[in-house]
């Protein structure tokens, strides 16, 4: 009895232990098995957010990814009509009228759905045929007189008076970053104008009615004015009604005679705020020096304007050289113009295509930028990484660079401010555009797609020739 109680025991406690073991074997194999499980569920998040929802293409037959050989995209066939139901009503609005006013060819239509590994879908995409579009890449420098609509506030400070400190936009809820667009019903074109009705209701102890944009939202606040130690009568805000400057070209459609420029919008230098535009114009420029950029210090092209008269003609040269022109729009992809003069011909002058942001890949390319004088000149770079994320926060950013040209590093250390704009050329077509530059690494920085520069200019050809409602 003693032998067999003692048996059972060991077989008991056996058991046991082969159940832990088992257990925790099945625990380890568990975490094994779900860690790529865990990354292939990563892998597709990812790519159905980074991936566009369209692409417009050549050859629709040949779509791929060029730069995520891992995505497979196979063509799915169904009806044409049911292409509608993969966007919102207000997408499928925004890409037909970009597909009609914008975009030449059958504007053919496909979906194709991507597929990750060939296996597992990512999501599906529109596929939309057109002919390629071509430009003339300018890389040439420009200079920038602008006119800002309203007053943007660029810093808040106290003003000292007889009574001690106070600061009434302040007390008014207004903030740096905020546009002033009218004073008492009267439009604010200008610092004199807003100042002008201050010191008017200063004088006779009235408050001044400011309507002012805030994150593109109007509201309206009454302030205060007081009488500064120096007899003035201030508010305490500082505000700025213009910039000026130098920056670079990066493509021409001498189809129109419109340009692309910058590749970021104008913004306020100490607020970062878009500065709403009321009138601007561009004018020759010439590079005279260089600051070199170095970690934690950008440097910037020493330029100065040029009267057309003196060294530029009014029409597009085979670099797309422009003298004189009109901006019509400062947005955050950056400026869109246009060209004035006539002769604006094509049959003398080096185009290439607008590159599909698909196609778009790391590996070598060259920038068109001019470091002195007024002629472009060909750098070499790297393409380190490129995002196909559209935000407001990055479309300006989807190229990552590395500058490897000795001859441009020796000269400015990388990207320097007035280079902004300065087009990409990979594999004989463009596909960017120059925009900022790593603070702390001058010989990097990021770039924004041709082909968003492009289709905002398509966006404001089209508001441009939108009939005018006649009033009256």
């Amino acid at each position: 009895m003693p032998i067999r109680r003692k048996a059972r025991k060991i077989k008991r406690r056996f058991s046991r232990r082969f159940l832990k073991l088992l257990r925790r074997t099945s625990r380890v194999f568990a975490v094994v098995l779900s860690i790529p499980a865990i990354a292939l569920l990563g892998a597709v998040l990812y790519f159905s957010v980074a991936l566009p929802d369209t692409y417009y293409v050549s050859d629709a037959q040949g779509f791929s990814l060029s730069q995520y050989r891992i995505i497979t995209p196979i063509q799915k066939e169904e009806e044409p009509a049911a292409v509608s139901v993969l966007v919102s009503m207000a997408d499928a609005e925004k890409e037909a009228k970009k597909l009609e006013n914008s975009l030449s060819g059958d504007g053919e239509t496909t979906r194709f759905q991507l597929m990750l590994g060939g296996v597992i879908p990512v999501k599906t995409v529109v596929v939309v045929e057109t002919d390629e579009r071509y430009v003339v890449p300018s890389g040439s420098v420009f200079g920038l007189k602008m006119l800002t609509n309203g007053a943007v506030i660029a810093a808040l400070s106290p003003i000292e008076t007889a009574s001690g400190t106070s600061c009434p936009a302040e007390q008014a809820g207004l903030q740096a970053g905020d546009i002033i667009l009218s004073a008492n019903g009267e439009q604010v074109d200008s610092y004199d104008t807003l100042s002008s009705v201050i010191s008017v209701a200063g004088q006779s102890g009235d408050k001044v009615r400011i309507t002012y944009s805030r994150d593109g939202k109007q509201s309206e606040t009454l302030l205060s004015p007081v009488q500064a130690l120096t007899g003035e009568w201030l508010t305490g805000m500082w505000v700025r009604d213009s910039s000026a400057g130098i920056g670079t070209i990066t493509f021409v459609d001498p189809a129109s005679g419109c340009f692309a420029a910058l590749g970021h919008g104008v913004c306020d230098a100490d607020t970062g705020v878009l500065l709403p535009l009321q009138w601007g114009e561009i004018c020759g420029a010439t590079i005279l020096g260089v600051t070199r950029g170095t970690a934690g210090s950008p440097g910037e092209l020493q330029g100065a304007f040029l009267n057309s008269s003196l060294s530029l003609s009014g029409t597009l040269g085979k670099d797309g050289v422009i003298s004189s022109g009109t901006v019509l729009e400062n947005l955050s992809c950056g400026l869109i113009g246009q060209a004035n003069g006539s002769g604006l011909t094509t049959s003398d002058q080096e185009m290439v295509a607008v590159c599909p942001r698909q196609e778009v890949h790391t590996g070598t390319a060259k920038i068109l930028s001019t470091i002195g004088g007024t002629t472009p000149q060909l750098f070499d770079v790297v393409i380190e990484k490129v995002s196909y994320t559209d935000g407001a926060d990055s479309s300006s950013r989807n190229i990552v660079l590395k500058i490897t040209d000795p001859v441009l590093l020796a000269a400015t250390g990388g990207i320097v401010q007035g280079m902004s704009g300065s087009p990409i050329i990979q594999d004989g077509r463009l596909i960017g555009a120059v925009t900022h530059v790593f603070v702390s690494d001058p010989s990097k920085g990021y770039g924004i797609f041709a082909e968003t520069m492009l289709e905002a200019m398509d966006e404001t050809l089209e508001k441009q020739e939108a009939p005018k409602e006649n009033i009256g």
